[in-house]
């Protein structure tokens, strides 16, 4: 792709798109529902148009003890904190990403989307009332080098 020009797009988005699903569900559905996208996800192909697959977990940093943030002098513990006991009913937030296969020469790259786009809604059915809030989907393209 040349160099692009001032109004034109900087990104090639027929090439390695990538489409993200993200979502919270109950902590102790996590493993109902990441077993369901696996499913799924075996279930597609380079046939089907997808290059790779992954479901992923959220999960939190925890905070480093600073010295910095001390409020007076004292050393921070030696001893770790006790690490925290995971609620069953909060939430866990869960991605889905599909790497798409570029669209074959001559075919229509937005129908071919779509398409995938309502196979993966109609895949994400049978959990839906587990979901806690909205579902999102988001589309990626590389960057043009």
């Amino acid at each position: 792709m040349e160099r692009a020009q001032q109004g034109e797009s900087v990104t090639d988005r027929t090439a390695g798109r990538l489409v993200c699903v993200y979502y919270r569900v109950a902590r102790a559905d996590a493993p109902r529902v990441i077993s369901e996208v696996r499913e799924f996800q075996r279930t597609l192909g380079a046939a089907g148009g997808v290059n790779s697959t992954e479901v992923l977990l959220r999960f939190d940093l925890p905070s480093p003890a600073s010295i910095a943030s001390l409020p007076d002098a004292r050393a921070p513990s030696l001893h770790p904190a006790e690490p925290p006991v995971a609620d069953p009913g909060a939430d866990a937030t869960l991605m889905e990403t599909y790497r798409l296969s570029p669209p074959l020469p001559g075919a229509d790259p937005d129908a071919a989307l779509r398409a995938f786009l309502a196979r993966l809604e109609t895949a994400s059915l049978p959990h839906a009332s587990l979901l806690r809030g909205a579902r999102h989907v988001e589309l990626f393209a590389p960057c043009a080098s």
